[in-house]
């Protein structure tokens, strides 16, 4: 049970990142040594995110944590939508907020089972394998990704990382949900009879899209609106980009 668990937990917090490296590679991009940085200084700041997790609680009215988590949300979004004009200090911004957001829950998790001999080796294995699984993943969506735009260009790369982007936005609803901070409506729409969040094809659009099986029409139509702004605003970006004056000219 607990190679089980370390396994989908693995999967689910290690998958996104992953995706949203493999989407800033291709659009800015970034090399190999930029996003190994990158990943450094996302695991440090995951890392102290933990340590800081006991002190943050105890902020605005013992809500601290998940402001803190909605911000990042936000810093994510804002940062994917910069980087379509290939700035890679938004995209590192972006990706380092997403493993912040994400490798905190994970950290706390292995932390949690970490000492227990019982439970050691099947979480190592689990772990082990749930990594595996995520870097092949990637590595085939890179090539996938790169082979479209080769033939059709970029804007599907920008579409898939709007959506990506757009998808951190459901988690911000869901946070200001938690803390009455927001309404959300009661209005759900049930998907499982199409597709179960919880299988295979589900986890992997959860990550890519962040596709939810019983989604609320609020949390719809801000998808909807804020994917549509993404996409209009990084051609707003991209156009500005290119009429920026060359040095020397």
């Amino acid at each position: 049970m607990m190679l089980i668990t370390s396994l989908l937990m693995s999967i689910n917090q290690l998958l996104p990142v992953v995706i949203l490296a493999v989407l800033l590679s291709l659009i800015v991009p970034l090399s190999q040594r930029q996003l190994s940085i990158y990943a450094v200084i996302g695991t440090l700041l995951s890392l102290v995110f933990v340590q800081g997790a006991a002190w943050l609680s105890q902020l605005f009215d013992h809500r601290g944590l998940e402001f803190i988590q909605m911000l990042l949300c936000i810093v994510i979004f804002i940062a994917a939508l910069i980087s379509c004009q290939q700035r890679s200090i938004a995209a590192a911004l972006a990706l380092i907020a997403t493993m912040t957001l994400y490798l905190s829950h994970y950290m706390i998790y292995l932390v949690s089972f970490w000492h227990s001999k019982d439970t050691a080796e099947p979480l190592i294995l689990g772990t082990s394998l749930g990594v595996g699984i995520c870097i092949s993943f990637g590595v085939l969506l890179f090539f996938l990704l790169e082979s479209i735009a080769k033939r059709v260009g970029e804007q599907p790369l920008v579409v898939l990382l709007a959506l990506n982007a757009t998808a951190k936005l459901l988690i911000f609803l869901d946070l200001a949900s938690q803390i009455d901070l927001l309404d959300v409506t009661s209005n759900y729409l049930d998907w499982r009879g199409f597709l179960v969040e919880n299988s295979e094809l589900g986890r992997v659009l959860k990550a890519l899209v962040g596709y939810e099986a019983t989604p609320s029409k609020t949390a719809l139509w801000v998808y909807v609106v804020a994917t549509l702004g993404f996409i209009a605003l990084a051609h707003v970006l991209k156009i500005k980009k290119t009429k920026e004056p060359v040095c020397g000219s």
